[in-house]
C-alpha cells in the first residue's frame, strides 16, 4: 500500500482505537497500578505495598472457594455447551424444510438479554415446592442448573457460528469421498469436523470466557448460595470490589483475569498461526 492508503487506514481504525484505549487499556493499567499500593475503602493511596495484595488474595479462604466453584462450572458448563451446540449444528447442517423453522427457534437465545433470561428462570426455579427450585436450593445442584442457564443464554450465538461453519464446508471433499464409498461417519469425522476446528475452539473459548466471567445470574438466581456453592471468582470479584468496597483485592483480582484473559488469547492466536 502507499502512505497515503496506510494512512486512510489508520484513520479509520483511529476512533476504535480511542475507544479501546479510554475503555480498555486505561482502566487496566489504572487497576495493575492499584494492584500495588495500599488504599483505603475511599480509594486514596496509604503508600506502596508490592505483593502484599496479591499475597492476601491468594491466602483468603473465600478466594480458594471462588477457584473451586469456578472450575466445577467450567467442568461442567463448557462441555455440555460445546456437544449440545455441536450435536444441533450437525442435525441441522441440511437447511431444508423444516430445519429452516428449527433455525429460527435455535437463535431465539440471541434476542434474550442476560438479565431477563436470568429473571425468567428465577420465577421457573424459584419455588420450593417445584423440583427445579428444590434442584437449585441444594448445594450440589444448584451448578447444574447454572449452567443449565449458561446453555440457554449461549446457545443462539455458539449455534450460529457452528452451523455457518459446517454449511461452509466444501462439498466437492464430500462428494468426492461419497463416491470413493466413504460412509456418513468417516466424512463427518475425518472432513467435516477437521474443517471447522479453529471454530469448534473459537465456541469453546468463548463458553470458557462467560463460565469465568459469570456473575448476572448468579447476583438473580442464588446470590451465592446455597452454603456459597455458587460463588465463583467474578461473583467473589462484586463482592469484594463493590459490596465491601475492597478496592486493593478489586484491582488485584481484575488485573489477573486481564492477564489471563490475555494468556488464553494468545494461545489461540498461536494455534491459529500454526494452523
Amino acid at each position: 500500500m502507499t502512505k497515503r492508503e496506510s494512512a486512510i487506514g489508520y484513520a479509520f481504525l483511529l476512533p476504535a482505537l480511542l475507544l479501546a484505549a479510554i475503555f480498555y487499556i486505561y482502566p487496566f493499567l489504572h487497576s495493575l497500578a492499584g494492584s500495588f499500593l495500599l488504599m483505603d475503602y475511599s480509594g486514596s493511596v496509604k503508600g506502596f505495598r508490592g505483593l502484599g495484595n496479591y499475597l492476601m488474595l491468594f491466602r483468603d479462604p473465600g478466594f480458594h472457594r471462588a477457584i473451586w466453584n469456578t472450575l466445577r462450572f467450567i467442568a461442567i458448563f463448557v462441555p455440555l455447551n460445546t456437544i449440545a451446540v455441536l450435536l444441533a449444528a450437525t442435525l441441522t447442517k441440511r437447511r431444508k424444510g423444516i430445519i429452516k423453522i428449527v433455525d429460527y427457534i435455535f437463535f431465539a437465545p440471541i434476542a434474550f438479554s442476560l438479565a431477563g433470561s436470568s429473571l425468567i428462570f428465577s420465577h421457573l426455579f424459584g419455588r420450593s415446592t417445584s423440583l427445579f427450585g428444590a434442584l437449585l436450593s441444594d448445594r450440589t445442584w444448584a451448578i447444574f442448573v447454572l449452567a443449565l442457564l449458561g446453555l440457554f443464554l449461549d446457545f443462539g450465538i455458539d449455534y450460529l457460528l457452528l452451523s455457518t461453519a459446517l454449511r461452509s464446508v466444501d462439498r466437492e471433499e464430500i462428494e468426492a469421498a461419497m463416491l470413493d464409498g466413504a460412509a456418513s461417519a468417516r466424512i463427518y469425522f475425518q472432513i467435516e469436523l477437521p474443517e471447522i476446528a479453529n471454530m469448534l475452539i473459537t465456541v469453546i473459548l468463548l463458553a470458557l470466557k462467560d463460565a469465568l466471567l459469570i456473575v448476572a445470574p448468579i447476583l438473580i438466581l442464588t446470590e451465592g448460595g446455597p452454603f456459597r456453592s455458587t460463588e465463583t471468582i467474578m461473583f467473589y470479584y462484586y463482592t469484594e470490589a463493590f459490596r465491601s468496597s475492597n478496592r486493593a483485592i478489586g484491582n488485584t483480582l481484575s488485573t489477573l483475569l486481564v492477564l489471563f484473559s490475555y494468556l488464553i488469547s494468545l494461545i489461540y492466536m498461536g494455534r491459529r498461526r500454526k494452523r
